[in-house]
């Protein structure tokens, strides 16, 4: 199946809905990183609801979820774009066992936040507690809290898919008894269903009595961003000695992104041209 998400609206009942299914771009996103199989699996369901929730920003900029904790797991991070683009690693232990972790096991005590950041405009941050027993109910319990906004989020990943379903009051919703019998419907989604049925097929037949009206069908891409530039810029902020010795010992540089593991390799020269554009950058 294609990378998509897949929005719908209630129109009677004034709620609406999403349903993104991700293939080629989790698989992107774990590759060579040889995450534990209860990180990878985390970090797949972080991926599905970042994706949800960028489809809601109205203009350019970044989302991040960032997971933080003092435990075996201490940093999970996704970042996506209003593009569909999206990153993401984990930090974790990595003498630790994690056979058998739960989400409550891996996030005891951690903070989930929200950041957003528009292009144009003030960035905001948001917070929740992980102290459910999901990462769905984490999220739900950010947005029925801190945004008042009735929220039930789904989420089924193996190995090499991830797939995520919300659905979301609005503010001219019908009643409370319209949002109960949706969830209800919801609820019978299997993950056999959601990682191997189309979208629009799984749509019709989970909600085959009501009236659903498509919105948008949406590419979604794994896109790290990072460039030879970037690289440069970065190894520019080391001391001038250090940059120097590391030259005459290897005749060159070597920086690896966190992200996508590419790696770049720079010699004097490359570093010598990229001091002289940013010398006159800096002289205009």
């Amino acid at each position: 199946m294609p990378d998509n998400i897949h929005r719908f609206i209630f129109d009677s009942f004034g709620i609406r809905g999403e349903l993104v299914q991700l293939e080629d771009s989790v698989q992107r996103l774990l590759q060579s990183h040889q995450y534990p199989p209860a990180i990878a699996d985390l970090l797949n369901q972080v991926a599905a609801v970042t994706i949800l929730l960028t489809t809601t920003l109205k203009f350019e900029g970044r989302l991040t979820l960032q997971l933080q904790t003092s435990n075996k797991m201490k940093l999970l991070v996704v970042q996506a774009n209003h593009k569909l683009g999206y990153r993401g690693i984990a930090r974790y232990d990595k003498q630790a066992d994690y056979n058998g972790m739960s989400f409550s096991d891996l996030t005891k005590g951690g903070q989930l936040s929200i950041t957003i950041e528009p292009k144009k405009g003030k960035r905001y941050q948001g917070y929740v507690a992980l102290d459910k027993d999901t990462f769905a109910a984490c999220v739900e319990d950010y947005f029925n809290l801190s945004e008042q906004l009735k929220t039930r989020i789904w989420l089924f990943n193996n190995d090499s898919q991830s797939c995520g379903l919300l659905l979301q009051a609005l503010p001219d919703m019908l009643s409370q008894d319209s949002f109960d019998h949706l969830v209800y419907l919801a609820e019978t989604l299997t993950a056999e269903e959601c990682l191997s049925i189309d979208a629009s097929v799984l749509l019709s037949r989970l909600f085959h009595q009501e009236e659903v009206r498509d919105l948008q069908l949406d590419e979604v891409k794994f896109h790290c961003g990072c460039s030879k530039k970037k690289m440069l810029d970065s190894v520019a902020l080391f001391p001038v000695e250090e940059i120097q010795s590391m030259i005459e010992e290897k005749g060159k540089i070597t920086v690896k992104c966190e992200f996508c593991l590419n790696q770049f390799n720079f010699n004097a020269l490359d570093l010598k041209r990229h001091q002289a554009i940013q010398g006159n950058k800096t002289q205009h």
